[in-house]
């Protein structure tokens, strides 16, 4: 790359990085906040939210997964200029999106405890667990619109104002759980409902502001109801080939991560609120670095819309590059913090000596998860190559984490500790698997060729 080239890299990397991980950082300091909140209210609250958190995991997954297709294809058309396909493809994305939060929404409300009952038989966790779950059911419909509306704004640069609208929903909510868990100012007492409550609320805030930002200043997304529904069939029919494996990569990632969190849970309380403690931690590292494997996701895509596989390559080796360097400094943060970090939590001192040593090793492992999102999640993904992506998963979730974590947990044992740090190997698999596929270039599609709208 020449000069001009490299800071016209660094300048738009920045442009998009910034503002996408600032929003990830606010949104794992909203889960933070939440578990310190929630933590005030003992072991039982926190494994509750903590496994009740899981099921939510597998719904928003599936609506992640419809919002990355609609980014990667947005992103290829805003490169080619194509706003007539965009709106297009947002009027299919939200008939989509609608059918499955409705659909979720029902399930959980009217089944909470038989849901939560897949993860652990302590009582108490199952009837805490599922007030929260029910309540929390409310804020589905709104999550998979501020989804989808913030996935427009982001594959075409406008990545300020989902910022700013998390910021707003954040602090509300912090307002909330305030007021509502412990009974300020004359509010009622609610405790874990209370939480649960202002989640709810404050999505529903969150979602209102950012389509109504998108109409007041006719961004990207602010399209007549008419033209929303108006995708050609051939369009469509590709779209929904590439939404698929993506939805079911994310689903089996999810379904891994739920079958990790039986296996911590079957372990005891102790080792499911450590793990539990350190989730908010992990979220706010991963959060900082998010901007970068979004930004490969906008970036590359844009380049091969325009049709430029040569700079869309370029791009994806420096992305790597970055990502790796900054891990490897935040992982050091991250070990130095650690012990700091616990002390915030209201729990017995096993507890928190487990936190520790499961947030050591991930700090170890930090750097192969953040290179899976840019490569996996960003890189890979912008060119359509999600029937990969989710091989890729699949195999080294069920045939390398899933089996070692029964094997080491269950047959043989061993602490907690030795259990994660096995399970973090799968991450290495993974790395190894899409780098090779990365320097293929077999994954650099033109998505936008014979499939206009028009």
């Amino acid at each position: 790359m020449s000069d001009h080239a490299n800071k016209s890299f660094y300048r738009t990397l920045y442009t998009l990085a910034i503002p996408i991980a600032l929003q990830s950082l606010i949104m794992a300091l909203l889960n933070m906040t939440d578990q310190v909140m929630v933590g005030q209210l003992g072991d039982i609250a926190i494994a509750s939210v903590g496994i009740s958190s899981k099921i939510f995991s597998v719904i928003s997954v599936v609506l992640a997964g419809l919002a990355a297709t609609l980014s990667i294809y947005t992103a290829q058309y805003w490169g080619k200029k194509d706003t007539k396909s965009i709106s297009h493809l947002l009027g299919l994305s939200l008939y989509l999106g609608l059918s499955l939060s409705i659909l979720f929404a029902i399930i959980v409300f009217f089944n909470p405890q038989p849901l939560l009952s897949l993860f652990t038989t302590d009582m108490l966790v199952t009837g805490e667990g599922g007030i929260f779950l029910q309540i929390g059911a409310l804020s589905y419909v709104p999550i998979m619109l501020t989804m989808l509306y913030s996935a427009i704004l982001r594959s075409t640069g406008h990545v300020k104002l989902p910022m700013y609208v998390s910021l707003c929903a954040v602090m509300l909510n912090i307002i909330l759980n305030y007021l509502l868990i412990f009974g300020h100012f004359g509010f009622p007492q609610l405790g874990l409902a209370g939480a649960a409550y202002a989640t709810v609320i404050a999505r529903l805030a969150e979602c209102l502001l950012i389509i109504g930002a998108v109409y007041w200043f006719r961004l990207p997304g602010a399209v007549e109801f008419k033209h929303l529904f108006r995708t050609s069939r051939p369009l469509a029919r590709k779209f929904l080939v590439t939404m698929y494996p993506l939805v079911l990569t994310e689903f089996v990632w999810v379904l891994g991560e739920a079958v990790y969190a039986v296996i911590y849970s079957r372990m005891g309380v102790a080792e499911m609120t450590a793990m539990t403690i350190t989730f908010p931690l992990q979220g706010l590292m991963i959060g900082l670095l998010s901007g970068i494997g979004a930004a490969a996701g906008v970036m590359v895509g844009n380049k091969l819309g325009e049709g430029d596989h040569t700079q869309a390559m370029n791009y994806a080796r420096k992305l790597i590059r970055v990502g790796l360097v900054t891990s490897f400094g935040l992982g050091i943060v991250v070990v130095l913090l650690a012990p700091m970090y616990t002390r915030i939590f209201q729990v017995s001192v096993e507890v928190k000596q487990l936190s520790v040593y499961v947030i050591w090793v991930f700090a170890a492992f930090m750097w192969v998860k953040v290179a899976n999102m840019i490569i996996a999640g960003g890189i890979l993904q912008s060119g359509g190559d999600s029937k990969f992506v989710f091989a890729m998963e699949s195999t080294t979730t069920w045939l390398v984490g899933v089996p070692l974590g029964f094997m080491l947990s269950f047959v043989w044992k061993q602490p907690l500790f030795w259990v994660y740090f096995f399970l973090s190997l799968e991450e290495v698999v993974r790395f190894i698997i899409g780098y090779i596929r990365y320097r293929s270039g077999k994954w650099m599609q033109n998505l936008t060729v014979q499939s206009d709208a028009s």
